[in-house]
């Protein structure tokens, strides 16, 4: 067979392979014209195929070209014309976007891809581009489209990450993460040997978070197996190929909400996926939700674990009729080896597996607390799993409770109850001083009583390791809460609310933490309220000497530690950030135990120089100490903890001759981590017990709301979204977004009526709080990208340009004047803190100050008739709202009733909002022009509590005022409980 004949024979099966069975007897009939053989050939090759129902955006040609024979003349990949396509649409060092091309990596049903670089960022990528012949096919294109934004909506560390999309000469591209690893079909028997049970549980419950990030975001995958979950070298795990995903109704804005995108990407009644992974209503051609998925789940679960597939039989016929009648046999029997697999293992693969929807686990979210719940982490081993005598029989009951409970209704109140009489169990254990057994043992702390959530905001062991404080969210409002080891119930610290970063006092009698722009101290017996020790705008976190010093972090950016006395007094400057270092904060101290020297964490704008410094009280020099994600501990078993790659780390350290040996050794599995303020609760005690907080990446999603809060729709992707700017018609927005990969932000903006969304800036520094010029032609923002802050302009051509270069203090816009003349910043000051001011872009253009106190003035915005400007500032000892006249202040005039964060003004400059401490947006009529007058303000809805912790706009309003844009959490990460794991040391000896 030719080249010719090949390529005749490929045409004429991809056109069948476009029509419906029943035409296709007719087609081949006319295009074989009576030729048998070639009749033969095509009837083999579509057999092939069929085989591997899922093919939606796989290579089909590779399978289907098995099943005639190959020649040494034929050609090797995509066939005759498509090969010249695939050679002819790109050429390596071609540039799409920011990426450069390198070579060809082979071609599928729905794509080229290509190996490509970004040059900037020093990272590969995957580019996937459209066939040019199949630019003019409107369904394909509607098809890719649809791949490529069901997989950019899903930004989770176990889904593969979506870089960028674009277009090229009319033809779509996806451009995604580059991996290095193995499909795990390739690390399952026969290829390899059966997994060990901790690494199973591992891989389970990572690929567990993966789907219930996609649920949630209403897309199904549909076609979960080990082939479509890859492996990478570290023990991540990747969820791969959402081409079949199924987009719920109503889920995507703009163009992919249309009527045309709107229905479904298969018709009911036809089977789509992979025969011995399909659920039950699968394989019967029925409606599928994300229940489907999870059968899958639970039949790769049972081949993880057993070394062989649930329901795979001789024939597809017989593997359908498997899956729809027959049970699979119980994984505990299949081998003497599975011996550590335990009942409740087992019973989770059991409800993965019920032929029936509604027995069967109703959300991934409800998976991943059962197996949190019943297994130890993979660090730990599995023999690490049982637990002490005297907790032994509390837990079992535990465990049973959690699996009638979790499995089918309330899992939050099965772990709440659960950790409840765990904590009575490590009381008895505390007073017994029993430590016969040195197993590893994971427990959850519980809530207290008629609390909804603990705060991503610290919890702390005391010195003697006896108590632990942390923050609880009552009706919104962060309070301490004491836990004592030896008492079943929390004790509520009074006078505690907004509290946050509890530091304990050496000798355990106070704890220090900081609210209401306020360091502060609380006596931990009797019933005294807090006294107040010095003024700050946030607090990043304190140490507490046992000389009576107090280290503190004034803020998060811009500033270094400063120290003050234990009784209070002036606050003043200790540590300072290093320019040439490119430090843009000091945060998170921690003294050893000499009480003289510390440790603390510095941020930075260039990776390399974040990490761990250490430093005296006798001296203000400073040292770098290790490379760190954010805050480390010392524990007195002779290790530094620290975090980074989202684990908690452990590595020798003698605090004596203040050295670290050996390699740090990883202690934990995923620890969540609020990138913005790089902050993992972490807390340690000795050898003896350590707090953190599990989970992955936060997500939030682009939602409107109407002025009661009703939810009207939703704007996909979802991504790590920080900050917000509508455009002036209201067509567009800006969005500050994190990139999980290299912890940097970006410039988005997106197209609220096409649905699309372009990147404005790449580059390895933060690119941070974008906003408009007055007619949405140019983009400012602040950057850190050439080691200190500045401002930098954007313009619809692309053409970057710096409009202001200030210093490694914290410098970040917040407003462009309506006239065009001023874009309004503020800047962090020694001895002045937060400052508004003006940058002019006429005359000179040379930065003047608008407003410098003694306080935190910030967040200044000019109304619509650029006579007045609204900002916040805490003289009062809190955050409150104020306006006065523009350019030129006057007069302070307040406009929030109580405290009041985040200032807008509506277009029509008719209403003010602004952020209250309960966390609700609050409305102010107001009217400008020569005079300035302001009504009382008026509670629109909860906005969450994502801009106060931030203290970041998470919104902005309609021009007509009755629409709000809110960036919302998917996830609240302040749900997730916090592991309390006993005898962590015991870890290191595995």
């Amino acid at each position: 067979m030719n080249p010719e004949q090949w390529q005749r024979i490929n045409q004429l099966f991809r056109d069948a392979r476009e029509l419906a069975t029943e035409e296709r007897a007719a087609f081949l009939e006319t295009a074989c014209a009576g030729d048998e053989a070639l009749r033969g050939k095509l009837l083999a090759m579509l057999a092939a195929a069929q085989e591997d129902d899922h093919q939606f955006s796989a290579p089909v040609w590779e399978k289907a070209a098995k099943a005639i024979p190959i020649t040494p003349s034929m050609p090797i990949g995509p066939i005759g014309e498509d090969a010249e396509a695939a050679k002819m649409q790109l050429a390596t060092g071609q540039r799409l976007g920011h990426y450069e091309v390198l070579n060809h990596l082979g071609s599928g049903g729905m794509g080229e891809v290509w190996l490509a670089w970004h040059p900037r960022l020093k990272r590969r990528a995957v580019l996937k581009l459209l066939p040019a012949r199949f630019a003019t096919d409107a369904d394909r294109i509607r098809r890719f489209e649809l791949e490529a934004l069901a997989t950019s909506a899903l930004n989770h560390p176990n889904i593969l990450t979506v870089y960028d999309i674009g277009d090229y000469d009319g033809a779509p591209y996806i451009v995604a993460e580059w991996l290095e690893g193995a499909d795990l079909r390739a690390l399952l028997p026969p290829q390899a040997e059966l997994l060990p049970v901790r690494i199973a549980l591992d891989y389970a419950r990572q690929i567990a978070a993966g789907l219930a990030a996609a649920h949630e975001k209403g897309v199904v995958h549909r076609d979960l197996k080990p082939e479509n979950l890859f492996v990478m070298g570290d023990g991540r795990v990747k969820i791969l190929d959402f081409g079949l995903a199924k987009l719920k109704p109503l889920k995507f804005a703009g163009a992919a909400a249309s009527q045309d995108t709107q229905q479904r990407l298969t018709d009911s009644g036809v089977i789509m996926g992979t025969v011995g992974y399909m659920s039950p209503e699968q394989v019967r051609g029925e409606e599928v939700d994300q229940r489907s998925d999870l059968f899958s789940f639970g039949s790769i679960l049972y081949e993880m674990l057993a070394g062989h597939q649930a329901f795979q039989r001789g024939s597809m016929a017989e593997t359908i009729a498997a899956i729809l009648k027959e049970e699979p046999p119980q994984v505990t029997e299949l081998s003497a080896s599975n011996k550590q697999i335990s009942p409740q293992l087992e019973r989770v693969v059991r409800h993965c597996l019920e032929k029936k929807l509604e027995l069967r686990f109703q959300s991934a979210r409800d998976l991943c607390f059962a197996l949190d719940a019943l297994s130890a982490p993979p660090s730990a081993g599995p023999e690490s799993a049982p637990l002490p005598q005297l907790e032994s029989a509390t837990l079992l009951t535990v465990t049973e409770n959690a699996g009638r409970t979790r499995l089918f209704g309330n899992a939050r109140l099965a772990w709440l109850a659960a950790a409840l009489a765990v904590m009575t169990a490590l009381a008895a254990v505390w007073l017994l001083r029993a430590r016969a057994e040195t197993r590893v043992t994971y427990t959850y702390l519980p809530l207290p009583e008629k609390t909804v959530s603990f705060d991503i905001s610290g919890a702390a062991f005391s010195p003697d390791g006896r108590r632990v404080v942390m923050v609880a969210v009552t009706e919104g409002v962060n309070r301490l809460w004491l836990y004592s080891f030896d008492r079943t119930v929390p004790e509520l610290l009074p006078g505690t609310e907004g509290a946050q970063c509890p530091f304990w006092s050496p000798n355990g009698a106070s704890i220090g933490f900081f609210a209401q722009s306020q360091l502060k101290k609380i006596a931990t017996s009797g019933s005294s309220l807090p006294a107040k020790l010095c003024d700050v705008p946030l607090g990043a976190g304190g140490a507490w000497s046992s000389t009576g010093v107090i280290l503190f972090a004034p803020q998060f950016n811009g500033d270094g530690l400063w120290q003050v006395s234990e009784s209070g007094g002036t606050a003043t400057p200790f540590t300072k950030l290093d320019l040439a270092h490119f430090e843009t904060g000091h945060n998170y101290p921690n003294f050893l135990p000499d009480g003289r020297h510390f440790i603390f964490f510095t941020q930075a704008g260039q990776p390399e120089y974040r990490g761990i410094r250490l430093g005296s009280l006798d001296n203000k020099q400073t040292s770098f100490l290790v490379r760190a994600d954010t805050k480390a501990e010392y524990s007195s078993a002779g290790y530094l903890l620290l975090m980074r790659g989202r684990k908690i780390l452990a590595q020798p350290f003698d605090p004596e001759k203040l050295l670290l040996s050996g390699d740090p050794v990883p202690v934990t599995e995923q620890v969540y981590y609020e990138a913005p303020f790089r902050y993992a609760d972490l807390t340690v005690f000795a050898d003896r017990m350590l707090i953190y907080r599990r989970g992955g990446n936060q997500t939030s999603q682009l939602t409107w709301f109407d002025r009661s809060g009703k939810q009207l729709t939703t704007i996909d992707p979802a991504g790590d979204y920080r900050s917000m700017q509508l455009s002036p018609d209201g067509g567009q927005v800006l969005l500050d977004r994190n990139d999980p990969e290299v912890e940097t932000s970006d410039i988005w903006q997106f197209d609220l009526l096409r649905g699309t969304q372009t990147r404005l800036t790449s580059n390895p520094g933060t690119d941070t709080y974008p906003i408009w010029s007055p007619d949405g032609s140019q983009v400012a923002f602040a950057s850190n990208r050439e080691g200190v802050w500045g401002i930098y302009r954007v313009s619809g051509n692309g053409k970057e340009e710096p409009l202001l270069k200030g210093d490694q203090q914290l410098l970040l816009t917040s407003d462009w004047s309506s006239d065009g003349k001023f874009i309004v910043y503020r800047q962090a000051h020694e001895k002045t803190g937060l400052d508004i001011e003006l940058l002019p872009l006429f005359g000179d253009h040379q930065p003047r100050n608008y407003l410098a106190t003694p306080f935190y003035e910030s967040y200044g915005v000019v109304s619509p008739d650029g006579h007045w400007l609204a900002y916040q500032s805490n003289d009062s000892g809190h955050y409150e709202i104020y306006v006065q006249s523009f350019p030129v202040p006057g007069r302070k005039m307040p406009v929030s009733k109580g405290d009041g964060m985040l200032p807008r003004w509506r277009r029509d400059g008719k209403e003010l909002y602004y952020v209250a401490t309960d966390d609700r947006l609050m409305a102010v009529p107001v009217k400008t022009g020569a005079n300035f007058s302001a009504g009382t303000p008026i509670p629109l809805f909860d906005v969450g509590s994502l801009g106060r912790r931030l203290n970041r706009y998470v919104y902005d309003v309609s021009a007509d005022g009755q629409r709000v844009l809110l960036i919302r959490q998917l996830e609240d990460a302040s749900l997730r409980p916090l592991t309390l794991v006993q005898n962590w040391t015991e870890m290191l000896k595995k």
